[in-house]
């Protein structure tokens, strides 16, 4: 028997997964190899269609076989010839109740048909309205997550009326956005990155995961105004005023340390009861509103105020200089001033990565094995894990950063263990570290 006859008698939930790995164009092509395989690809749960692997299908014995369309995705340039075709996509998955996801990158979006069914949306680079997101929270009766990428339209992002379902929302580098109002007593996790504004979450109880960063770096002050004309909470805490109601409830959360005020706030943080897995992030400066520093200090009001953190993750984000320049961050070295910290009984886990291995992000290291006597792993990388826009960005010279990681092994509690990751994400070419292997996490 050949080994196309094996494959072939495989059963069908198989041989569909196996489908399922390849493009459309790759799966169609199947049909020729024989007759088993014939309509075989007109079982796939998930179908996406490219502008580059569309191949017309005129058979209609193919409806002999039918499953339930799980997953439609549209990647289609938004042309005067074809959006056409575009429109009848869409209607189409309307038609059959889709459940589950679109995406869609056009340059707008209709949405005055109701997505009864539908449950998470995904839309970037599609210029969508105030007007719209409304609409689209109103006639998604189902929509679960919601995620708002690169939209250059928003302004006053607002959803009164309660929406049952969501669960998720994530908005992201909306650069016009000034103020976000959403009711959704079921929301779980809120992931917000782009200029500081006017947020408003209401009667989110069951809000545990909270990700909310500025991509204005260097900018310390809110603006001026929000077109509400609202006050903004707490004066500059943007993390922390946005979102005070449900402090005590977050489990995880995710800012960067420009988002609190004063380096020496460390008594100012509120009580995080709940709080296991904060994500820190930071620039490769030791002084400025994003600096190490001031990050320093953030996790020792972090570690005074949290009982229970399980997990620290630290970002140190590579320091251009463009924004040296601008914004008169201070690359010096200086001598990180311990505070008094008490031992922390349930920090078993620390991730830092951008690790440049200078001194002061040594000492900033070594200050963490002080405090934390329950440790059990540190991961360190000098790669950057942060934005995807700027992830897998290295660090440090390859010679300064072990040598650091020598002496931290030299300190570690007894019984913590240190693993260095940069041989996970990086092939050695020579003396370079250039191949990248792994991914960022």
């Amino acid at each position: 028997m050949s080994l196309e006859d094996k494959i072939g008698a495989l059963p069908d939930d198989i041989l569909l997964t196996i489908l399922s790995l390849l493009t459309f164009k790759e799966a169609v092509a199947t049909s020729i190899l024989s007759q088993r395989w014939r309509y075989l690809w007109t079982c796939l749960p998930s179908l996406n269609f490219r502008y580059e692997e569309v191949v017309p299908h005129n058979d209609d014995e193919g409806n002999k076989k039918k499953q339930q369309l799980q997953e439609f995705g549209i990647h289609f340039p938004l042309l005067g010839s074809s959006k056409g075709d575009i429109d009848l996509w869409v209607a189409f998955a309307i038609a059959i109740g889709l459940d589950c996801v679109f995406s869609i990158p056009t340059s707008s979006l209709n949405v005055q048909n109701r997505f009864k069914s539908l449950r998470e949306l995904r839309l970037k680079f599609v210029d969508v309205t105030d007007e719209q997101f409304d609409t689209i929270l109103s006639s998604c009766v189902s929509l679960e997550c919601l995620h708002l990428l690169e939209s250059s339209r928003l302004v006053n992002v607002k959803h009164s009326v309660p929406h049952m379902k969501l669960n998720y929302l994530e908005i992201y580098n909306c650069s016009d956005l000034e103020n976000i109002e959403i009711f959704a007593p079921n929301l779980v996790s809120f992931n917000y990155r782009g200029p500081r504004i006017y947020i408003f979450v209401k009667d989110a109880k069951q809000l545990v995961n909270v990700v909310c960063t500025c991509l204005n770096f260097g900018a310390d002050e809110y603006p001026a105004k929000n077109t509400l004309g609202l006050p903004y909470i707490q004066g500059k805490h943007f993390v922390f005023g946005q979102f005070g109601d449900y402090l005590s409830q977050l489990e995880y959360l995710m800012m960067d340390v420009g988002s609190f005020e004063g380096i020496r706030g460390s008594n100012k943080v509120p009580l995080l009861c709940n709080l296991k897995h904060p994500t820190l992030s930071c620039l490769n400066a030791s002084r400025g509103p994003f600096g190490m520093l001031r990050c320093y200090h953030l996790v020792a009001s972090f570690a005074k105020a949290s009982s229970f953190l399980h997990r620290l993750k630290l970002r140190v984000s590579i320091l251009s200089r463009l924004r040296i320049t601008a914004f008169h961050y201070s690359t010096e070295n200086p001598e990180l001033r311990r505070i008094p910290i008490s031992p922390h009984k349930y920090l078993k886990e620390v991730l830092v990565s951008g690790f440049s291995g200078n001194k002061l992000s040594t000492d900033f290291v070594m200050s963490i094995f002080d405090f934390d006597i329950e440790l059990e792993k540190i991961e360190i990388t000098s790669v950057y894990l942060g934005d995807v826009a700027d992830s897998l960005v290295k660090q440090g010279k390859a010679d300064v950063v072990r040598k650091s990681i020598g002496l931290l092994h030299q300190r570690l509690p007894a019984k913590a263990q240190l693993y260095f990751l940069d041989d996970q994400f990086f092939i050695k070419s020579g003396s370079d570290v250039d191949t990248c292997l792994s991914r960022a996490f």
